[in-house]
């Protein structure tokens, strides 16, 4: 390969002009010995080809990049080795590999052909090394540049490609409205001939468009142009509905152009419903855990999604009561019907009632023309979840009673009942077995929610799950809030593991919240943390390393068992804990864990 040839007329003015500075020759040879430049009498030589005796082909094939200073090659035992041994008009000479990322890919020669030049390399050895190290580096560099260039005239190329495989139309304009670029999709989109692509002003396009009021709105009030509508009106289409964004390009600071983009109004609209009726779900799978007690709880929960019986989830505030309900719903035949939740504790018990069932027109004073659904109604056919039960007034817990027994309803001010098909779950943080002893909770009404019970383990009883929610709520704040943080550092993971979370998963995901929002570096660091975070590792003097170690071993085999232990499980369980898929491998490697 001839690399070095690449920048060959960069090389020949360096050396003709470094040689007269210097009053040495100055030669540059390729690793596959070719003379690629040179001064004085080797200017002469460039474009021959060495065969493999010469000094270059030594150095080059020998281990280390140190040079070489022969200071008489009349007497030099690497010279009268050299196959032109006698035939060479060098008399002294001073020589380095030329390297790149590590491969040597030719060297370059200070060269005395008289005794005068000799005597200058004797006696200014110190300096003629270090311009010749000089000199090296800035081949290193020239040749770096040339790459650089070539790479990016690659990605550009890749760029256009990128730009031309999409389906959305994409037109760039510069600051005086003329078309610098066109996309194949634009093109076909609007009907264009080629002739129309380039250099047209945007209002031949679009007569409406106007750049500088844009850019005038952009200033005073940072106005943003999405999803904007227009119409396009050409020689081959007519009436085209667009919707389009433009962002503007800035350069130093002032704009310089935009970009357009824009799709048909049918397919955005296509696209929307799409989205609508996806309705993303919120499934077992997308619940951070793999602690045996969270593991257990979902893979019951799956197996009890499918039917249609009540569901009791019990668990201090935080512990994620209505996400395992809505991925009950999510996972059950009732997916695509609503999911309707009502905290018994928010509304009040006077309106409780219409809340939960609905009223009929002038049932009572204000009542809405025409009257209103309830909850129950709005519910038909998906699952109504009942948070907070334990609050619901007693008074009002013999109507739930008797809607769950006879599934109907009647409206507030109605005379008939109404067919409900919901299934039914509740979550409660109280003691309700104690709330019936003191007769706060009926014992009928408890039986009819309890068929099946599950009781959410808090935080501080699955602390292997501590490190994958830290990281998990990490990675979705500093992406809604538009910071690039990327991990914690040890002492803010030592008091976070620390902390014994009486607030569960809710007051850690605040805790990682607060924390992305103060913190000014790449990892949060303890000082970003909340205050009785910091008060508590403080006061409690909790040895964190021996407790961060057991806990990071136990995450590890977690998140082993949940992702698997294939190359790409490894992959997906390192970046659940928020490391390297290398750090992974050394870590289980410490542990005594085989990484095959």
């Amino acid at each position: 390969m001839q690399e070095l040839k690449s920048i060959q007329g960069f090389l020949q003015q360096v050396t003709s002009a470094f040689a007269g500075v210097v009053d040495i020759e100055i030669g540059v040879i390729s690793r596959d010995l070719e003379v690629i430049a040179g001064s004085g009498y080797f200017e002469k030589e460039v474009g021959a080809i060495y065969d493999e005796g010469c000094m270059t082909h030594r150095i080059l094939s020998s281990p280390g990049d140190d040079s070489i200073f022969v200071e008489n090659t009349a007497h030099a035992v690497c010279c009268n080795e050299c196959h032109y041994a006698g035939q060479c008009d060098v008399l002294a000479f001073m020589m380095q590999p030329i390297t790149f990322n590590g491969i040597k890919i030719g060297t370059i020669s200070l060269l005395a052909l008289n005794e005068q030049h000799r005597r200058k390399l004797l006696n200014h050895y110190e300096k003629m090394q270090d311009f010749l190290n000089k000199l090296n580096n800035m081949i290193y560099i020239s040749f770096n540049e040339k790459k650089m260039e070539a790479r990016v005239t690659s990605l550009m190329n890749q760029f256009k490609d990128v730009i031309n495989s999409v389906n959305e139309g994409i037109i760039a304009i510069n600051l005086q409205g003329s078309i610098a670029n066109i996309n194949k999709a634009a093109g076909e989109l609007l009907g264009l001939e080629e002739k129309l692509k380039q250099g047209h002003h945007i209002k031949t396009l679009f007569p409406d468009f106007n750049l500088d009021q844009m850019i005038a709105n952009s200033e005073v009030d940072n106005e943003q142009y999405y999803s904007r509508e227009l119409v396009y009106n050409g020689p081959e289409r007519k009436n085209l509905r667009l919707y389009y964004n433009v962002t503007l390009m800035y350069e130093e600071g002032r704009v310089s152009g935009a970009v357009i983009s824009f799709k048909r109004r049918e397919e955005v609209e296509e696209m929307a419903n799409r989205i609508l009726k996806a309705n993303t779900k919120s499934t077992f799978s997308g619940i951070v855990g793999t602690s045996t007690e969270i593991i257990s709880i979902k893979n019951k929960m799956q197996l009890v999604a499918a039917t249609d019986s009540t569901i009791l989830i019990r668990g201090e505030t935080g512990t994620g009561k209505s996400i395992f309900a809505r991925a009950i719903h999510e996972e059950s035949p009732r997916y695509n019907n609503p999911f309707v939740a009502i905290s018994c504790a928010a509304i009040p018990a006077p309106l409780l009632e219409s809340e939960l069932f609905g009223y009929e027109e002038g049932a009572f004073t204000g009542a809405r023309k025409g009257g209103k659904p309830g909850k129950f109604e709005l519910a038909h056919g998906g699952t109504i979840f009942l948070d907070e039960i334990g609050d619901m007034p007693l008074e009002f817990q013999v109507k739930l009673l008797n809607v769950i027994e006879n599934k109907t309803i009647a409206r507030i001010g109605g005379v008939s009942f109404r067919d409900v098909d919901v299934r039914i779950i509740a979550a409660t943080n109280r003691d309700l077995d104690s709330m019936i002893n003191d007769g706060k909770f009926r014992e009928d009404l408890y039986y009819r929610i309890n068929v099946i019970p599950f009781t959410l383990p808090v935080l501080r009883e699955r602390r292997d799950d501590i490190l994958l929610l830290m990281h998990h709520f990490l990675d979705y704040y500093s992406g809604h809030l538009e910071k690039r943080i990327v991990g914690f550092r040890e002492d803010a993971r030592e008091a976070l593991l620390a902390y014994p979370w009486p607030g569960n998963v809710r007051e850690l995901e605040n805790a990682v919240e607060y924390a992305v929002n103060i913190e000014a570096d790449s990892r949060i660091t303890r000082n970003s943390l909340p205050e009785k975070v910091l008060k508590y590792f403080s006061d409690s003097g909790v040895e964190g390393p021996e407790d961060l170690d057991t806990l990071e071993i136990r995450a590890i085999k977690a998140a082993l068992l949940k992702y698997g232990r294939s190359t790409h499980g490894k992959e997906k369980a390192a970046s659940a804990l928020g490391i390297s898929r290398a750090t992974l491998y050394r870590k289980l490697k410490a542990i005594n864990v085989d990484v095959s």
